[in-house]
């Protein structure tokens, strides 16, 4: 098919679910995922000893919006548990395509795992959702760990996706990140100064050098910087950062048998 504006009005009914869930997994991601803060995001229930309550949401399985409609929700029986024994069932999305009238649906389904000394998760069978010749996939979507004949705990086995809100909400309460970042400065000056580019990025509005610089010898001796022999101060190693974001090494002695490394830190300002 040739590229087609897809939010646009073309006269016609011409939007496929392929598109749209195309659309969906590029802002969202091509993982399976619940939508954190539509409706209760699907969150799962244990009612009973054989029953599982999914509360309402949406889910995107490749993209494809799966929905459990405000205030409802869905039941899933659990088989029962064994005494003494250790169990994982997984509930998962059964998702099928028809392959003639290419009609597609989506139902909960169990998965039940051997009872056993310890849980182990039964196999399913997932298929990629954009391949063309997929017609069935099984999701995982929530795990219930059986101990004896009770239900232990419910949880979750897709990612939480939060809301754009809360994305922004985050990123303006972390209002720095923190990076480092090695400069290789190489051989050592020999009584004089040598400067060497640190590339700090352009947003970094703090940086300084780490403490955790050091100078390294062919000999596999490794000594921290600056390096101050107590017995003559000649030897002293100056290191600074200068206002144009070089490294400076200042010398007083031949310290050129010796290569040195600087570890810068840094802060980016976003707001």
């Amino acid at each position: 098919m040739a590229m087609e504006l897809v939010t646009g009005y073309a006269g016609k009914a011409h939007v496929t679910s392929y598109q749209d869930a195309a659309i969906q997994a590029g802002i969202v991601g091509v993982d399976n995922g619940v939508l954190s803060y539509v409706g209760q995001g699907m969150k799962a229930v244990a009612t009973s000893a054989n029953n599982i309550r999914i509360y309402d949401g949406v889910a995107l399985i490749g993209g494809k919006a799966v929905v459990i409609d405000r205030d409802t929700y869905q039941d899933v029986a659990i088989a029962n548990g064994t005494v003494g024994k250790y169990r994982n069932d997984i509930i998962y999305i059964k998702y099928t395509k028809d392959a003639f009238t290419g009609v597609e649906s989506v139902t909960f389904d169990v998965k039940q795992g051997a009872a056993g000394n310890s849980g182990i998760d039964p196999a399913l069978t997932t298929n990629n959702l954009y391949s063309t010749g997929t017609l069935t996939s099984e999701i995982p979507f929530k795990r219930v760990r059986l101990n004896g004949l009770a239900i232990e705990s419910v949880e979750n086995m897709h990612d939480n996706v939060p809301s754009l809100t809360e994305l922004n909400r985050n990123f303006k309460e972390s209002v720095y990140a923190d990076g480092y970042m090695v400069v290789d400065i190489g051989a050592l000056p020999n009584n004089s100064t040598k400067s060497v580019p640190a590339n700090i990025p352009s947003a970094a509005s703090e940086y300084w050098i780490s403490n955790a610089w050091c100078k390294s010898r062919a000999t596999g001796q490794v000594s921290p910087m600056p390096y101050i022999d107590v017995s003559t101060w000649s030897n002293a190693i100056g290191i600074t950062i200068s206002a144009s974001k070089n490294i400076v090494v200042i010398t007083k002695a031949d310290w050129s048998a010796y290569s040195g490394k600087a570890v810068i830190a840094y802060k980016l300002s976003f707001i």
